[in-house]
């Protein structure tokens, strides 16, 4: 998948509230909408102080930064943490309504095109570089990485690098995790190690994963990113604003809705809650033509294509459960469900499809990694 454009910009209007989002489109349709405005600690390295180790759920409860709490699972783990010792964690999930920071003590470095992951081994190849002979090529040139003190993962975008470029990248990836090792060793708790550039990490993804533009109409924003080296466009047509030229306030105002029209007139209901998030599939206006069965399976997978979309852009995550149209026949929701699959395979975070439950309703379950998008710019 190909994307065609991504706009960084400051929207400076009562609705949005100026906050800095990036809305991405493929092929001029929305595809995502991140926030950049958040104060994230995703990816940041700290020297956490253990609070308290719980047996019983094999997870520790360690403060950060400036008195944050994080819960950080030690299933798995050997050598278990004390309560009252320091730590070296990374962020994994941001803190979610009564839920704390996630940690880790699988430590990932990323440079353009590789990531390192501290503790593990083996050479991984990204999945979207599919083609076996290249995947074997790949990994039979990077096997001097293989340690077994580091694992590292290739990026689909360092399929057509040099390998002198990535080792040299690796070699960087590896100064890095000692230079965070040695301000670990001489730090106290809850001290910040390593800041993750959400932006610039971001950016420089989209860029060299999917060759796509950047614009914005933002002049700090823009400053920002030709200092970090990072091609932008600087849109200045007065005769427009790029927020109406794009549609995106229009865009921002569909996503943040709860019914969602799809053309057949059917439409869908989005209920999110404390427990999970639940989809109601409405038949609305669908004309029904002499084949009721047929109408219906034809609006289940039109709303499944939908499903995808707003599970993807509104970074809905956890439990979802959806009630489809009732069919008739097995075969029908095995196929809605296979087409499902296909659909989220495209989703930026991991997204699953558990099946139908013997109510009739669809359980999905969707990676939580940052705030859902109608925690960030709030419901109108």
């Amino acid at each position: 998948m190909k994307l065609k454009h991504v706009f960084l910009y400051c929207i400076l209007n009562n609705f949005y509230n100026n906050i800095l989002l990036g809305f991405y489109f493929i092929n001029d349709e929305l595809y995502r909408i991140q926030n950049f405005s958040d104060n994230s600690l995703i990816g940041n390295i700290y020297c956490g102080y253990v609070k308290d180790v719980v047996k019983n759920i094999d997870a520790a409860f360690v403060e950060f930064g400036d008195n944050l709490k994080g819960f950080l699972s030690l299933k798995n783990i050997e050598k278990k943490p004390k309560s009252g010792g320091k730590i070296l964690v990374q962020v994994a999930g941001d803190k979610i309504k009564t839920k704390d920071y996630a940690l880790t003590l699988k430590l990932n470095l990323s440079s353009d095109n590789l990531v390192m992951v501290v503790g593990g081994s083996g050479i991984s190849i990204s999945r979207k570089i599919t083609d076996n002979d290249t995947r074997n090529r790949l990994k039979s040139s990077l096997s001097s990485l293989d340690t077994g003190e580091y694992g590292f993962i290739l990026r689909t975008s360092g399929a057509d690098c040099s390998m002198e470029d990535i080792l040299a990248q690796a070699d960087l990836l590896k100064k890095q995790y000692e230079d965070i090792l040695r301000k670990f060793n001489f730090s106290t708790s809850k001290a910040l190690l390593f800041e993750n550039n959400k932006i610039v990490n971001a950016c420089n993804e989209f860029i060299n994963k999917y060759s796509g533009e950047i614009k914005t109409d933002n002049e700090n924003v823009y400053k920002f990113l030709t200092n970090s080296r990072i091609s932008a466009t600087y849109f200045t047509d007065t005769s427009i604003s790029l927020c109406n030229k794009y549609a995106l306030g229009k865009h921002l105002k569909n996503t943040l809705s709860k019914k969602v029209w799809l053309k057949s007139g059917a439409y869908l209901v989005i209920e999110v809650t404390e427990a999970l998030t639940v989809i109601d599939v409405n038949t609305g206006k669908a004309e029904f033509r002499s084949n009721k069965e047929k109408t219906f399976e034809k609006i289940n997978l039109e709303a499944a294509l939908e499903i995808s979309k707003q599970l993807r852009i509104r970074n809905i995550s956890g439990i979802i459960i959806v009630d489809f149209i009732n069919m008739s026949k097995k075969e029908s929701y095995q196929n809605l469900e296979d087409i499902l699959k296909s659909y989220v395979d495209c989703d930026y975070v991991k997204c699953n499809i558990w099946g139908m439950t013997h109510l009739g309703l669809m359980e999905i379950s969707r990676q939580k990694k940052e705030k859902p998008l109608n925690e960030i710019v709030g419901d109108k």
